[in-house]
């Protein structure tokens, strides 16, 4: 078994070959389309466009995602400013543990975001908006409106 410092060194190294492989130059990433053995600019502009293009839908169907208009109602309600629990997607309950857009408590978040396939956050104000979404229209879509029954949605 490994001793937390060298698990800890491994994972700093790790850690290091993933961000400088990632974060490099996008040529040292692009295929080469043509496969003549060299990256052209052409092709850096080609997987460019190609990731922009990919990134533009991901955007707008998260987009779509929280103009779901039972997402709108619930969040109008559990974090608008009328409430003492305001701040939109970075609520916070002052009373509970309840926090995010849409006022999940603390251990209901954790289980619902991890069946929702967006673990890795331990409250719901730490969560991107759309991750806050994600997961809110997956409960809901799993049986799970009865969460928010007092909202009036």
């Amino acid at each position: 078994m490994f001793s937390s410092t060298k698990r800890m060194l491994g994972l700093a190294l790790v850690a290091g070959f993933v961000a400088t492989s990632c974060l490099g130059p996008v040529k040292d990433w692009v295929p080469d389309f043509d496969n003549n053995g060299t990256i052209t600019q052409d092709e850096v502009d080609r997987q460019t466009a190609v990731i922009a293009d990919v990134l533009a839908k991901v955007d707008a169907e998260r987009r779509n995602v929280q103009m779901h208009p039972f997402l709108v109602c619930v969040r109008g309600h559990e974090s608008d400013p009328g409430y003492p629990h305001t701040g939109g997607y970075s609520a916070q309950n002052p009373r509970s543990s309840a926090s995010g857009a849409y006022q999940y408590i603390d251990s209901t978040w954790r289980t619902v975001s991890v069946r929702a396939g967006h673990p890795g956050y331990s409250r719901a104000k730490y969560a991107p908006w759309w991750v806050q979404d994600a997961v809110t229209l997956h409960v809901i879509n799993n049986g799970g409106r009865g969460h928010w029954n007092g909202a009036g949605c």
